[in-house]
């Protein structure tokens, strides 16, 4: 079958797998650089701080996940454009899709606190591995790397070459399927049901809106929110500390839930939704999205990394 001019669904899977190899290649050519240059100089401990840290995730989000997806849609010379929804957004929908994103943030928190209580429970979670700024300057750097770079990456990957090369299976099969490859990427158990779950969403708005800049805005405003949220409480913790008390946390919680549902319902009720039908079964779907040997493998390699995850909360 000639498949030139369109994504295919071999392919997106091909390329979730070639995220994940790379990612973590990219991890062992950092630690081996750290190690050559703790061998030349006089240092007297090697130590994986902030500046490897974001090194490691330039590295990720440039070639391990924007450039193979751009690589692709050159070699199967697709319309850019078309395949990745290239459209501006209206200005009604920046702002609803703004607030969409920062509620979206608090309700992820939500979604994730049963498997944080659970590990919790059977061991001590260690700290998040991405620093957290001191200073309004790093604050700046670390938006620009851990929220712009991913935004655009991760949304080029799988909202748009993913989404669309599954879009054959049905609107409804590409938004689940792509999300869940979505949340595997992020290679952490304490946060993978929020991915899922931000997958689907930006997955919805993109479809909705024809614009992949939907998803790009949304994700981006989804990871500064948690960076501003992280720096106030660590920096300020005198001014956010009520955060963490359960009834301003549960009332912050019960009116992020509201404004999230109101600004998806403004979303679906000023945009159209035009489904496309699937060319197979809801088994084929299962058959095709994770019984193939890339998300096999991606899949394997995502157990892999959990079993070092959870040693090191049981120790």
């Amino acid at each position: 079958m000639n498949t030139r001019g369109r994504v295919t669904v071999r392919a997106s899977n091909a390329l979730i797998l070639i995220q994940m190899v790379l990612q973590i290649g990219g991890g062992f050519v950092i630690g081996f650089i750290m190690a050559i240059l703790f061998l030349l100089t006089e240092q007297k401990e090697m130590v994986f701080g902030t500046n490897e840290i974001y090194a490691l995730i330039l590295f990720t989000q440039i070639f391990a996940i924007l450039l193979p997806a751009l690589i692709y849609l050159k070699y199967k010379k697709v319309d850019i454009k078309e395949v990745l929804r290239i459209r501006r957004l209206s200005f009604f929908h920046i702002i609803v899709i703004t607030v969409m994103a920062i509620a979206g943030q608090l309700v992820a928190i939500l979604l994730n606190m049963p498997v944080m209580m659970l590990l919790d429970w059977i061991g001590e979670i260690p700290p998040s591995p991405f620093p957290t700024p001191d200073t309004i300057s790093g604050l700046m750097v670390s938006i620009v790397i851990i929220a712009v770079f991913p935004a655009i990456c991760e949304e080029v990957l799988v909202r748009g070459v993913v989404l669309r090369g599954y879009e054959r299976r049905g609107t409804g099969a590409a938004i689940v399927i792509s999300a869940i490859f979505f949340g595997i990427m992020h290679g952490d158990i304490k946060n993978l049901i929020g991915p899922i779950f931000f997958g689907i969403v930006f997955a919805y708005i993109v479809i909705r809106t024809g614009s992949l800049f939907a998803g790009i805005l949304a994700h981006f405003i989804n990871n500064a929110v948690a960076l501003l949220i992280d720096y106030g409480v660590t920096n300020y913790e005198q001014q956010f500390g009520f955060i963490n008390q359960p009834v301003y946390f549960l009332l912050i919680a019960v009116a992020a839930v509201f404004l999230f549902v109101s600004a998806l319902m403004l979303i679906k009720n000023t945009t159209q939704w035009e489904p496309k039908d699937s060319i197979s079964s809801k088994g084929a779907h299962t058959k095709v999205a994770f019984l193939n040997i890339p998300i096999i493998l991606t899949i394997l390699i995502f157990l892999v990394l959990q079993i070092f995850v959870i040693k090191e909360i049981l120790h």
